[in-house]
């Protein structure tokens, strides 16, 4: 696929300044990752503290599916929640059970340690196939 300035690829980053990290399991490229107490990861609000935004599957484990998260960083792809649209400088709003990113609402959201560094934008998943509901990308040079 050539690249296309105007769509986000997501599982990559805009930036090479990030920290990545893996843990045991599967969670989608552009999703909020937590991590629970007994060190699986999930994106459910309840169950542990955010670490940062999943690149999707890490390709250097053969045994386990690892993700990939991005503890910190900048430029780094975000899922939209739908008609969202984002503005550049917005702090960002989490869904509670989902992960993904929607204009704060003080129920079932909440806020993280980031701000917007694009508008909306298209986006493809990491094989090729169009994200319904888009993605914009995001700052969080000091962790969630």
């Amino acid at each position: 696929m050539p690249h296309d300035a105007n769509k986000i690829q997501m599982g990559t980053t805009r930036s090479s300044i990030r920290e990545v990290s893996n843990h045991v399991g599967a969670i989608a490229a552009g999703k909020v990752v937590r991590l629970k107490s007994d060190d699986t990861i999930t994106t459910v609000v309840t169950d542990g503290a955010a670490v940062g935004v999943s690149i999707g599957r890490d390709q250097s484990s053969t045994t386990q599916t690892h993700t990939a998260i991005v503890d910190r960083g900048l430029g780094v792809p975000i899922l939209l929640d739908a008609a969202y649209e984002p503005e550049i400088g917005e702090q960002v709003a989490i869904i509670d059970g989902t992960g993904i990113a929607r204009a704060y609402t003080g129920t079932g959201d909440y806020y993280v340690n980031a701000h917007f560094s694009s508008e909306k934008m298209s986006a493809v998943d990491e094989d090729g196939a169009a994200i319904t509901n888009g993605a914009a990308y995001i700052d969080f040079p000091g962790g969630l």
